[in-house]
C-alpha cells in the first residue's frame, strides 16, 4: 500500500462561517481554528448541498444531493447501502472512527405519517403501496433513535457503521445528548442525579427564554468535553495503519448551553446585531404563504427546531451564547490537535475544519434554520490544513458539501466511486461550478406539503426558486450582502435572472442520477 496521509476531520453543528476569527469575526475567539487557516486553505465560497443536519451529513459523506442518495429531509435515513468516504478509506486499509454526532440515520422516535396515495380508487396491497418498496425502516435503521439509548445507554451499534469501525455517538444538542454519552455520563456521576435538562437548570437572573438555560452540566461532563476526550483516546491509539477520525461536536447548535465560564464569556451587550436585523422577514410580502407559514409555526412553538424572529435582546444574548459554546470548541480543538502531535503522526496528516450548516443567528430578524436560504444559513466554513502546504491560502473556488468526499478521496490517492457527483476541490483546474442546494422544505407549511425549493449560487449571485410559486429571490451578494434587496420582480435584473434560471436547470441535468450503472450493452 502506497503512503496514505491521515485525515482528522473536526466538524460543528450548526455554525455560520462568519462565526471564526479566521472568517472575519473580531469577538469570537477561535485561535486554534484560525490556526489552522494561517497554516491551511480556507476556502470562501463553500455551502451546503441542503441547509438541513440529516441530508447535509448524507451529502458530505456520500458526494451525492440528497436527491440522488435519498436523504432528502430529516426523518429518512441514510441507506445502508450508500457508499460513504469512509467506506472506501476503509476499504484501502484505513483505521476509521467517528465521534460525536452522525445523524445518518433517524433521532426522533415518532413515526411520520404514510404520505397520501394519489387518484382515486382502492389502495394497492402492501408492499405496492409504495413506489420504491426497499424503504428504509427497521431495526438496522433505528440506532441513532435517542429514546433508545435513554431506555439502555449500554446497547451498542453493529459495525462498521457507513464506513465507521470505531464508534462513540453524540444524539442531540446543547446538554440534552444521548448515544454513548450517556453510559459515559452516568459512569462519572457516579450516582448523583442527572444534571441535564432546563429542569436541571442553574437560576440565572434573566428569566425563562426560548432556547437558553444554564446548565447544571460541569464543563467536564458536557458533550463538547466527551467528543474532545473520545477523539484524544482514539489518536493516542493509532497503530501503523492510516487514519480516518471524525470528531463531530453536537454544538453550537441550539438549544444555547454552554457550560461553567463559557456561559459568560460573552457579554450580550458587547454583541452587533447584524445589519439585516430590522429587515425581517415576517415584513415581506414578496414571499410564498408556506414560507411565511414556517416562521409563523416558530413563533408558536419558539422552543422546537423551526425559525423564530426574537427580539434585539434575546438574538444579543443567544449570539453571546452561541460564541461561548463555539470557544469551548476550540479549546477542545487545541487539545485534539495536542493529542495528534503527540502520536508522532501530525506530520502525515490532513486536517479539515468544517460545519454542516449555518444558522440565520438574527439575520433578518430570525434564528435557528428551515425557510429561506438566506448567506448565512447556507454558506459554512472549510478549512484544509495539508502537512504537504502550509502557507496559508484564500480559496475563491466555488464548492458545496458533494465536493468534500471526492476531495477527500483524492488526497488519499483514490478514485471516487461511480456515480458519486462532486469533484476535487484542490485540483488545480477546479471548475467555479454553479452550486446546487436542495430543500425539501416541511410539510406542515402547505396543505399540499408542496414547499421545495431550490437555490443556485454562482458569481456573487443567489437565486431561490420556491415550489408552487411565481415568488422567488434574486440577490447581488457583491452589492447587497446583507440581502436587503430582493431583485427578483425588478425589470433591472431579469437579465441575470434569466441567466440564472438556465443555470439552474443546467447543474440539475448535469447532476443527474448515475449510480446505477447499465449490466449489459443492451
Amino acid at each position: 500500500m502506497t503512503n496514505r496521509p491521515n485525515f482528522l476531520v473536526i466538524m460543528t453543528d450548526q455554525q455560520r462561517a462568519d462565526h471564526l476569527g479566521c472568517y472575519g469575526n473580531d469577538i469570537v475567539q477561535t485561535p486554534n481554528i484560525d490556526g489552522l487557516a494561517a497554516h491551511g486553505t480556507r476556502f470562501d465560497n463553500f455551502y451546503v448541498s441542503n441547509p438541513i443536519c440529516q441530508p447535509n451529513r448524507a451529502a458530505l459523506a456520500t458526494g451525492q444531493l440528497t436527491s440522488v442518495n435519498g436523504c432528502r429531509q430529516n426523518g429518512i435515513p441514510l441507506g445502508l447501502d450508500c457508499t460513504t468516504y469512509a467506506d472506501v478509506l476503509r476499504s484501502a486499509g484505513y483505521r476509521t472512527g467517528l465521534v460525536g454526532k452522525s445523524h445518518f440515520q433517524n433521532v426522533s422516535p415518532i413515526a411520520a405519517p404514510l404520505p397520501l396515495l394519489a387518484g382515486a380508487g382502492d389502495a394497492p396491497p402492501e408492499p405496492f403501496h409504495l413506489a420504491l418498496r426497499s424503504q428504509r425502516r427497521g431495526p438496522a435503521y433505528e440506532q441513532e433513535i435517542r429514546n433508545f439509548w435513554i431506555n439502555d445507554p449500554d446497547r451498542e451499534v453493529p459495525l462498521p457503521y457507513y464506513g465507521f469501525d470505531h464508534l462513540r455517538l453524540c444524539i442531540g444538542h446543547g446538554d440534552q445528548v444521548e448515544g454513548h454519552y450517556s453510559a459515559w455520563l452516568r459512569d462519572r456521576l457516579d450516582g448523583a442525579p442527572d444534571p441535564r435538562g432546563r429542569g436541571q437548570a442553574i437560576a440565572d437572573g434573566e428569566g425563562e427564554a426560548p432556547q437558553i438555560w444554564r446548565t447544571a452540566v460541569p464543563e467536564e461532563f458536557y458533550p463538547t468535553a466527551y467528543v474532545g476526550q473520545e477523539a484524544c483516546e482514539f489518536l493516542r491509539q493509532a497503530d501503523d495503519a492510516p487514519f480516518l477520525l471524525v470528531a463531530s461536536f453536537p454544538d453550537p447548535h441550539h438549544p444555547f448551553t454552554p457550560p461553567g465560564r463559557y456561559f459568560d464569556m460573552y457579554d450580550p451587550g458587547d454583541i452587533p446585531l447584524p445589519a439585516s436585523f430590522h429587515h425581517p422577514t415576517r415584513a415581506r410580502n414578496d414571499l410564498p404563504a408556506h414560507i411565511q407559514r414556517v416562521y409563523e409555526v416558530g413563533a408558536e412553538k419558539p422552543n422546537a427546531y423551526w425559525p423564530f424572529h426574537a427580539d434585539e435582546a434575546s438574538v444579543r444574548r443567544m449570539i453571546a451564547l452561541n460564541y461561548g459554546a463555539i470557544t469551548m470548541i476550540d479549546d477542545w480543538v487545541g487539545k485534539v490537535l495536542g493529542a495528534l502531535e503527540a502520536s508522532g503522526k501530525a506530520k502525515n496528516t490532513v486536517i479539515v475544519f468544517m460545519s454542516d450548516h449555518g444558522d440565520y443567528m438574527g439575520d433578518h430578524g430570525t434564528v435557528l434554520k428551515h425557510g429561506l436560504h438566506s448567506h448565512g444559513l447556507i454558506r459554512v466554513p472549510l478549512i484544509w490544513r495539508d502537512p504537504g502546504r502550509l502557507d496559508g491560502t484564500v480559496a475563491r473556488v466555488q464548492g458545496s458539501a458533494i465536493d468534500f468526499a471526492p476531495t477527500l478521496l483524492q488526497r488519499a490517492g483514490l478514485q471516487c466511486p461511480v456515480g458519486m457527483q462532486g469533484r476535487d476541490l484542490l485540483a488545480g483546474d477546479a471548475a467555479n461550478l454553479p452550486v446546487l442546494i436542495e430543500d425539501s422544505g416541511i410539510a406542515f407549511a402547505s396543505d399540499d406539503s408542496r414547499t421545495a425549493s431550490r437555490t443556485l449560487v454562482h458569481k456573487g449571485w443567489r437565486m431561490s426558486v420556491f415550489e408552487g410559486s411565481d415568488l422567488g429571490e434574486l440577490y447581488d451578494l457583491q452589492d447587497d450582502p446583507h440581502e436587503l434587496c430582493n431583485l427578483w420582480a425588478d425589470s433591472s435584473a431579469a437579465g441575470q435572472k434569466s441567466a440564472m434560471m438556465h443555470l439552474l436547470v443546467d447543474r440539475q441535468i448535469a447532476l443527474r442520477d448515475m449510480s446505477l450503472v447499465p449490466t449489459h450493452q443492451a
